[in-house]
């Protein structure tokens, strides 16, 4: 056995709930109960439809979390078609130390690409 293989050993003590059984063991571990009253019967039944409607709801959940996942990944391109440009540029002329960009122009430039993100990152 390698290295990389579980030693089974380490899980016998795990208890799962479960007991094997024969034929005759199955019979006498349950037993039919003839006095069940209609109402526990309902009362069942109405447990059951409980568990399935709560099934549906995780289902449901899933749908809504496949869309919000879309959603996000929309919201999160849009924000690298954004951001991505001004790094891109940035490294360019690497062998250069300094920047040239004028006050008045910078501040227009730093102004939309801010509107811009808060319009990605704040729209509902």
């Amino acid at each position: 056995m390698s290295d990389k293989e579980p030693k089974l050993e380490e899980f016998d003590n795990f208890d799962f709930g479960f007991t094997a059984a024969d034929e005759d063991e199955l019979n006498s571990l349950i037993k039919i109960d003839d006095e069940t009253t209609p109402d526990e019967i309902k009362e069942m039944q109405e447990k059951l439809d409980l568990i399935l409607q709560m099934n549906s709801t995780c289902e449901g959940a899933g749908a809504v979390k496949e869309q919000y996942d879309e959603l996000l990944t929309a919201k999160m391109t849009e924000l690298e078609k954004v951001v991505l440009p001004l790094l891109v540029n940035l490294k360019k002329n690497n062998e250069k130390d300094y920047l040239y960009w004028p006050g008045l122009q910078r501040k227009t430039q730093c102004d939309l690409q801010i509107e811009k993100v808060l319009s990605i990152t704040r729209s509902k």
